[in-house]
């Protein structure tokens, strides 16, 4: 157990390995999350923050099967997606391009 680099006065297990600190749970987020890391695959921060942001794909997965479905219509295109309950238009937009 070290220290968390932001609050020194609290103990914690959680390395980033590429920037060698250590973070406590309310600290856990990635600092570099666009930038190429070797140990994202078993990093503990990576996946801890992205669940933490509810951005997790297991999450996502369970809760668009359970939400409400709309059809939205772009015009002048007129090209139709379907959106879940809980996902922004842009967030919908932008994965369907």
């Amino acid at each position: 157990m070290e220290k968390c680099v932001n609050h020194p006065d609290r103990e914690t297990s959680y390395l980033c390995m590429k920037h060698n600190i250590y973070l406590c749970e309310e600290c856990l987020k990635c600092r570099d999350p666009n930038i190429y890391c070797k140990f994202r695959s078993s990093c503990p921060i990576w996946f801890l923050s992205k669940r933490k942001e509810g951005l997790d794909t297991e999450e996502k997965i369970i809760k668009s099967a359970s939400v409400n479905k709309h059809k939205v219509i772009f015009l002048p295109d007129d090209e139709k997606i379907l959106v879940s309950d809980g996902i922004t238009l842009k967030e919908e937009a932008f994965a369907v391009g």
